[in-house]
C-alpha cells in the first residue's frame, strides 16, 4: 500500500468493487489512485465508518480527479442517442 500522507479522499464508496472500478478509471486517465477499505466482514451488516471504501489520490491530483468524476457521473446520468438504423436486440 503506498503511504497515504499527503493523498486525500477523492469518493467514498460502500463496497469495494465500486472503489475499485472507480479507481481503475482515474489510473486509467492518468491519476493515481489508491483504495482505502473500512468494511468491518466479522458482520453481516455494515455500520458507521466501518462500512466506508475510499479512494485516495494524491492532494495535487484531487481538483482533476473530482472534475473527472463529475463529468462520468454527468455522462452516465445522459441518454446516448438513438441508433434508428441500428438492428434490433434479441
Amino acid at each position: 500500500m503506498r503511504a497515504m500522507n499527503d493523498w486525500e479522499i477523492v469518493e467514498t464508496f460502500g463496497t469495494d468493487e465500486e472503489a475499485s472500478l472507480v479507481a481503475g478509471y482515474l489510473e486509467a486517465e492518468g491519476i493515481p489512485a489508491a483504495v482505502e477499505s473500512l468494511l468491518f466482514h466479522q458482520e453481516p451488516v455494515n455500520f458507521g465508518t466501518l462500512g466506508e471504501v475510499r479512494v485516495r489520490v494524491r492532494a495535487e491530483d484531487l481538483e482533476r480527479a473530482r472534475q473527472l468524476l463529475e463529468a462520468r457521473e454527468e455522462n452516465l446520468a445522459e441518454p446516448g442517442p438513438i441508433d434508428e438504423d441500428a438492428p434490433a436486440e434479441p
